[in-house]
């Protein structure tokens, strides 16, 4: 069996029809193999570069035509010399001719000669390619990325893992210089918190020249890794809206979460309310918010901490260590303190602390072989006390918080940094990045995470994902 593949140009008004035969196809019938049926994967890739090859020089050779007259006199203009250029797209690299013209006589041009591809045609590779490159090189190791595009699409030509790898940072620019998706809105945003916390990757050796001795002393200073921060904000129940960022801590990351807080409907006089995990570095990244920010302490920490002194008195629970107490005094007292702790009354948990702690001196006392396991929880319950008087004004009434629908831990944000950071560039990535090709790979994880990356992609090029087809994309629709 044979099958011709033809091409048919026209204007769409009926008239003259051009036809390019494109390529045959060849299927034994008589004995053919088993399963062996439809076009292969390798045949479509060259069905789809050949139709992208003819499609281009067809169009090309259309909009040349229609701007070679003289706009002023009508005259043709001569041609000047022409020479075949490549053009790599996501169907394949195609050739084309590009042609300069010579000015007309009647000083209607305002050059010498004129190019009529120079401001169409302005890059090697279309738009949705770099696009592409970029959604893949965000999502997965740009080796990897390289396979998969060659495994799936005909090849672009020289394309190599460092043509995704830059097409990604000048995407990623690209995105975190866009305005943002979402308008200021005007009417009163419900109550969301704000969660913040920060990432590690590797930092890459720079072989720059002169830069030894300051990638030395980064290295020194315990600067091997590139923090990235994260701050997630959302309502309790709902999907959060992330922005994340791996520049220095300066002036400008703070203008930029501030565009993020805007964008997102924190408006002023809206409170922000902060959860954090307590710890004071990043207090100087909200605080220059020009809002009324409240900070809370993440309650996950809490009961991390809260966890160890319940392990660490389980040994110990049992025994009358009092007059009036019961026979599961020290554990009924642990009890009393974590509730207290729950409910923000500063003053009991610290009496409750204070007697818990008496508590296990009497059992070290009355028993010297648990010595060890008491001194064990005496440890873990300064560590926790230690915490909370550190941060006691970041302590709320963490049950009534929860009972209004609030959050109260900052799970949200860290399952972020797991989505955003771990995935691609820590967990099990053996890489090292630069500053400047983290920070553009963290903001396209953020578009993509955010579901904006489509959106902020058809901003720069309206016409991709577009169908610009009739039939046979309509009869299609119809059930078999």
């Amino acid at each position: 069996m044979r099958c011709t593949i033809v091409l048919e140009f026209d204007n769409g008004d009926g008239g003259e029809t051009k036809r390019v035969e494109l390529m045959r196809f060849h299927s034994p019938i008589e004995e053919p193999t088993r399963g062996d049926v439809g076009l292969s994967l390798a045949e479509g890739k060259s069905l789809l570069n050949c139709v992208q090859q003819a499609f281009v020089v067809e169009q090309i050779d259309r909009f040349c035509a229609t701007r070679r007259a003289c706009l002023r006199c009508g005259v043709q203009r001569r041609l000047h010399d022409n020479h075949c250029s490549e053009l790599k797209t996501t169907l394949g690299k195609v050739f084309y001719c590009r042609e300069r013209w010579k000015a007309c006589s009647c000083g209607a041009d305002p050059s010498r000669y004129i190019s009529p591809l120079k401001n169409w045609l302005t890059e090697a590779s279309t738009g949705e390619l770099r696009w592409l490159h970029a959604q893949l090189g965000a999502t997965m190791p740009y080796r990897q990325a390289k396979v998969v595009i060659d495994l799936l699409l005909p090849s672009s030509g020289r394309d190599n893992h460092v043509t995704i790898r830059n097409h990604t940072v000048a995407i990623g620019k690209s995105i975190n210089n866009a305005e943002p998706v979402y308008r200021w809105c005007e009417t009163t945003k419900p109550d969301v918190e704000l969660g913040i916390d920060v990432g590690y990757v590797r930092r890459a050796h720079c072989n720059r020249k002169g830069s030894g001795k300051q990638n030395r002393a980064e290295v020194g200073n315990g600067s091997a890794s590139i923090t990235v921060i994260v701050a997630a904000l959302s309502e309790a129940g709902k999907q959060p809206r992330v922005w994340a960022s791996a520049m220095p801590r300066t002036k400008r990351l703070n203008q930029e979460m501030i565009r993020f807080l805007e964008s997102s409907g924190c408006g002023d006089p809206n409170e922000v309310v902060v959860l954090t995990d307590g710890a004071r570095d990043l207090a100087g990244v909200a605080k220059d918010l020009p809002y009324d920010t409240e900070w809370i302490l993440d309650w996950a920490h809490i009961g991390r901490l809260l966890r160890r002194v319940d392990q660490a008195i389980a040994p110990l629970a049992y025994g009358r260590l009092t007059e009036n107490g019961s026979a599961f005094e020290l554990w009924d007292l642990f009890v009393r303190f974590r509730h207290y702790v729950w409910v923000g009354d500063t003053e009991a948990w610290q009496k409750f602390a204070a007697r818990l702690a008496h508590l296990l001196d009497l059992r070290e006392q009355r028993d010297q072989v648990m010595s060890v396991e008491v001194r064990r929880g005496l440890y873990a319950l300064f560590n926790v006390v230690d915490y909370l008087k550190s941060n006691i004004e970041s302590l709320i009434d963490y049950r009534t918080w929860q009972h209004v629908g609030r959050r109260i831990a900052t799970g949200f944000v860290e399952s972020s940094i797991n989505r955003i950071v771990g995935r691609r560039m820590s967990k099990g990535q053996h890489m090292r990045w630069s500053r400047a090709g983290a920070h553009s790979v963290v903001q396209l994880r953020v578009a993509l995470l955010n579901q904006e990356f489509d959106e902020l992609a058809r901003r720069q090029f309206p016409w991709i994902g577009e169908r610009r087809v009739t039939w046979p994309w309509r009869r299609t629709s119809r059930g078999f």
